[in-house]
């Protein structure tokens, strides 16, 4: 049979790349699962075969109890899964939800390999990465840590192949001379970003002539901007948006946090950005991230802390306007760009089993 397991998950940052990865599997004619947490079941599609375990990762006091109870019942309901699918590999996407399955895999000696979004490995990876038949990195930086790495990319949702810049603004109704400025700060919105960009708006707006801008809020702060921005022209106020591909093509510059699946997103799509790092993220990954493009010239970078309105406002407008800098980031970010992520690792799995 050829059953392969796609274990991982707790955000969306590891559920993205392994969906793209199931993609791949299932037009080849073998029949992948995921094996995700019990939170992530909503980012599941319902077409997708998926078994959910329930497993929390370590922390304080509180969190090592609560793992320690669970991870005896996560390792049982693992062994059910894998003695019932006899996969031919288990692909570990990362999360602590991917242990219990990694653990019985590495047991019963079946194939093991590891996809790692972000430039700062996390503890699952590192513990199993001696156990790995191969390990696919993001960033040139994971190679510090993981020296028989493969930097093949971050996988992207298959959407992002389905259009192209020239569709994306037909879409949208934007004309050439018009621009289109995306700012975003994550599923969850941020806060900061979303204060100094209400702050600089009216100054952006006054400097950049035919310029349209959505805005992605998060859910808890769109009512309110909203309200704030009325009579604002050309700009539009979302909580979330389903149809990225299309915003993010059309975009002529984009402001967002440097989550590993933002910035893959960002770097297929072509577009220039300002990445402003979750300062709060695990080994502060997110700045390592954005780093690895800052020094290839593909992204500005600004930690949240150095952040202020005279700032963004001026590296938004100084781009925007500036149509040979945006062009020479382009071919920075072709010249660097792992489209086919997704294929590279599949194809490089499928020749190792």
């Amino acid at each position: 049979m050829n059953n392969i397991i796609l274990c991982g998950g707790g955000t969306a940052g590891h559920i993205t790349p392994a969906i793209s990865i199931y993609d791949f599997f299932k037009k080849k004619g073998y029949n992948p699962k995921l094996v995700i947490a019990k939170r992530d079941i909503s980012l599941i599609p319902k077409e997708y075969s998926y078994e959910a375990l329930s497993i929390s990762s370590p922390g304080n006091i509180k969190k090592n109890i609560l793992f320690i109870i669970n991870f005896l019942p996560a390792i049982i309901s693992a062994y059910k899964i894998i003695k019932n699918t006899k996969p031919k590999c288990v692909i570990g996407m990362g999360g602590f939800i991917s242990m219990p399955i990694l653990y019985v895999a590495k047991i019963f000696k079946i194939p093991i390999f590891l996809c790692e979004q972000n430039s700062i490995p996390g503890k699952v990876n590192k513990i199993f990465y001696k156990s790995a038949k191969s390990t696919y990195l993001t960033f040139d930086k994971t190679l510090e840590f993981f020296p028989n790495g493969k930097v093949f990319g971050n996988p992207v949702r298959k959407e992002f192949f389905s259009t192209n810049r020239e569709e994306a603004r037909k879409k949208m109704s934007l004309n050439d001379n018009d621009k289109l400025l995306v700012v975003m700060g994550g599923s969850q919105g941020a806060l900061k970003i979303n204060q100094l960009f209400l702050e600089s708006i009216g100054d952006i707006k006054k400097e950049i002539n035919n310029l349209h801008i959505v805005w992605l809020t998060g859910n808890s702060w769109a009512d309110s901007i909203i309200e704030k921005t009325k009579g604002i022209d050309n700009l539009t106020v979302h909580s979330f948006y389903t149809d990225m591909p299309t915003i993010l093509y059309a975009a002529d510059f984009i402001v967002s946090r440097a989550g590993s699946s933002s910035i893959s997103e960002i770097i297929a799509v072509n577009t220039p950005s300002l990445l402003i790092p979750f300062p709060y993220a695990t080994d502060n990954h997110q700045y390592y991230n954005a780093l690895d493009l800052f020094n290839k010239d593909i992204a500005y970078l600004v930690e949240e802390k150095d952040l202020n309105k005279n700032t963004l406002t001026t590296i938004i407008v100084n781009n925007i306007k500036n149509n040979s800098r945006l062009n020479d980031i382009r071919n920075n970010i072709s010249n660097n760009n792992k489209i086919y992520a997704t294929e590279l690792i599949s194809n490089d799995i499928l020749k190792n089993i």
